[in-house]
């Protein structure tokens, strides 16, 4: 969903008022050997406070890569330049279930993890995905990814929640890939809206940057709470702080593939509370995208976000929204794509096969050829002529299950046809494929040395 058509100016406007933001107020960074480095380079640091110049970013964006491709023994991937990155859920603790939310459990993770590995969609898995309280807090993370791991041979976002488990995690991933070079692994990481690096954010996107690790960073910002009321005001906020996380990772290591992040909303005014939803988010998404493409860069926006705390009309209407823009501004690292609703606090198994119907139905649209002399029928629509009839018509015969999309999950027969085959609604026949695919699961087939690698981090948690 495009809401309007985006200009060179209002870019370099964009730019320019980050500038003057960068010389004017600066960023919080809170980690004395970065600012020790800043200071070594040039940069002028007061405390904690950071002020970059023109020539500091200038030269940052100079070493920026335009994509990269993620590669393991089992699958490579490649994000930006035309190379798109889909992932499910990250960060719910609830999962619907018969209508009620109830704590996730680890079944649920590897249930989820399941569902991702058998998705005609998703290319890329996220191991914090759901919060598991039986997870012991110091080995969760590690957990999570050799269980994600375990059951997908998708490339994987490894934890970037601070400096242990980023380290842990990643060299978890390296051990289990064998493998100590190229882009095996990728972090997902936060500023800290306003404009404040925190000393464990910082240390997570160095532990990805120092090994020339790729790392996604984001902003959460909250109109009129942690980013000004105004959407012009947040936009030019939010590529601040991207933005200085970004010049961070070029001054420590130049060249390291970084995405320009997003994962902003709106707020309820009224109780003074984050809303991971609203019209305004496709601006958002928009305004994000053409940023990365004005600094030559990968995009991250979020995907089929909503507040709806049922499977409903305003549940589909609002993933539908978010889901569209990421598409239609042809994002590079779609995040949070299928099953999450409350604002990303809980996650639907319905709600995901859902969500897939979504995107598998805008990309069957979008590879339609309609102008071809061959998809134009001209032939058919002369042998018909006026007053004819297409129904058994040669060509209808032979393209009409390939030609027209038809959604598994949709109920777009007749309403007495519905009702005589039992009133199916799209809920059931979603929660019924939830099955069919669980139950048609297959692992994949690991190394001896895979398998030991896996079973280390799983101490405890074998069963699963």
């Amino acid at each position: 969903m495009i809401l309007r058509k985006i200009s060179r100016s209002e870019l370099e406007t964009i730019h320019e008022k980050t500038l003057y933001l960068y010389e004017h107020v600066g960023v919080d960074f809170e980690h004395p050997e970065l600012l020790e480095l800043f200071k070594k380079k040039g940069i002028r640091v007061q405390g904690n406070r950071v002020f970059f110049s023109k020539k500091d970013v200038d030269e940052a964006v100079s070493t920026l890569q335009p994509s990269f491709t993620l590669k393991t023994p089992f699958e490579e991937l490649k994000i930006g330049e035309g190379g798109q990155a889909i992932c499910s859920a990250s960060g719910p603790r609830k999962i619907l279930e018969n209508g009620i939310a109830r704590a996730a459990t680890p079944e649920d993770y590897v249930k989820i993890r399941k569902l991702d590995a058998s998705s005609p969609m998703i290319n890329l898995s996220s191991s914090p995905l759901t919060y598991v309280k039986e997870f012991p807090q110091d080995r969760s993370e590690v957990i999570k990814g050799a269980l994600t791991l375990k059951y997908s041979t998708h490339p994987v976002i490894m934890s970037c929640f601070g400096k242990k488990d980023a380290e842990e995690t990643i060299a978890l991933a390296r051990d289990f890939y064998d493998t100590d070079e190229g882009y095996y692994t990728i972090g997902v990481g936060n500023v800290i809206s306003p404009l404040r690096y925190a000393k464990e954010d910082v240390e997570a996107h160095l532990a990805y940057a120092k090994r020339n690790l790729p790392v996604v960073i984001a902003c959460c910002s909250i109109p009129g709470m942690t980013s000004p009321i105004t959407i012009g005001g947040t936009i030019v906020q939010n590529n601040a702080e991207v933005m200085a996380g970004i010049i961070m990772t070029q001054i420590v290591n130049p060249g390291t593939p970084v995405i320009y992040g997003n994962t902003t909303y709106v707020s309820n005014m009224r109780t003074a509370s984050p809303v991971s939803w609203g019209c305004e988010e496709a601006l958002f998404i928009q305004y994000a995208k053409a940023m990365a493409d004005f600094y030559g860069l990968p995009c991250r926006t979020g995907g089929s976000l909503s507040v709806a705390k049922e499977l409903d009309f305003q549940n589909g209407a609002e993933t539908a929204m978010s889901l569209m823009t990421s598409l239609d501004v042809k994002a590079d690292f779609i995040f949070h794509s299928f099953g999450e609703m409350d604002g990303l606090n809980v996650f639907s198994y319905e709600k995901y096969v859902l969500d897939e119907q979504v995107m598998e139905a805008r990309k069957a649209a979008e590879s339609i050829d309609i102008f071809s002399e061959e998809d134009m029928s001209l032939e058919s629509i002369e042998e018909e002529g006026p007053g004819g009839n297409f129904l058994l018509e040669e060509e209808t015969m032979e393209r009409y299950r390939e030609e027209i999309y038809y959604p598994e999950l949709y109920n777009i027969e007749n309403y007495d046809q519905w009702e005589r085959e039992g009133k199916i609604s799209v809920e059931e026949k979603a929660r019924k494929k939830v099955e069919e695919r669980l139950a048609q699961y297959e692992p994949p087939q690991y190394t001896e040395k895979q398998k030991k690698v896996l079973e280390e981090a799983l101490k405890g948690f074998e069963n699963l």
